[in-house]
């Protein structure tokens, strides 16, 4: 995420659920929680950015229950979330939609980061700055370059581009994998779309504690979850 003066960019995604009517939330950034600074390229532009954690705070939702604190990874790296800067109102939605603005991921760069987010089960919101920077890291070369295939997952290669140091490099072999299994389980994620402001993605499976999650399922109406089995 850049922080330009105030601003970073923030990710989140949500894949396998479906969101049965239009909803709104207030979101906002107070700060970051761990992670660490990078230098990354996408297409010719060269981003010096924070990868980890974003905090946010969710209130006002209309139609789904949201209002809580959550910890989110971004889906773009253009745009920008201000940490301690005003309320922005989002639109939830699903991760295939983002980023916004834009024609979307689709669906399957989407499911490939719920794939991701049942492995990572919760680690990437831990103490870890290395694993939750490469979780980050590992959420832009998805959005940016999986073609279904775990040979298109190259931090050298393709759209986004990084050189990324071994203590946050080695733990892609295992996010990687996880993302490009097509048969594996996947997290019920959820995506935050504003299309003047870096989008979002909240974890609803690890983001809040059960059955609170559940509860929040069954309220919102989602359709498609695939869960742990």
């Amino acid at each position: 995420m850049k922080l330009n003066h105030c601003l970073v960019p923030v990710l989140l995604c949500g894949a396998v659920v479906s969101v049965s009517e239009a909803s709104m939330v207030d979101v906002f950034c107070p700060g970051v929680g761990v992670g660490r600074n990078v230098t990354v390229t996408q297409g010719s532009t060269n981003y010096n950015v924070f990868a980890g954690q974003i905090r946010l705070v969710l209130s006002n939702s209309t139609g789904q229950p949201f209002d809580t604190n959550w910890f989110s990874f971004c889906t773009e790296l253009a745009q920008n979330i201000h940490i301690n800067g005003p309320v922005r109102t989002y639109q939830v939605t699903a991760v295939s939609d983002l980023p916004t603005p834009g024609t979307g991921m689709g669906t399957a760069r989407a499911d490939a980061l719920a794939r991701m987010y049942f492995s990572a089960n919760g680690a990437q919101f831990g103490t870890n700055a290395d694993y939750a920077a490469a979780f980050q890291i590992a959420v832009w070369e998805i959005v940016n370059d999986f073609d279904g295939t775990l040979a298109s997952l190259d931090l050298a290669a393709g759209n986004f581009r990084g050189n990324i140091a071994p203590a946050i490099s080695a733990n892609f072999s295992s996010l990687f994998a996880a993302a490009s299994n097509a048969g594996g389980n996947m997290n019920a994620i959820l995506g935050l779309g504003n299309t003047s402001f870096q989008d979002q993605i909240i974890d609803v499976t690890n983001g809040i504690p059960s059955p609170g999650a559940m509860a929040l399922l069954a309220l919102a109406g989602f359709t498609g979850l695939r869960r742990r089995r």
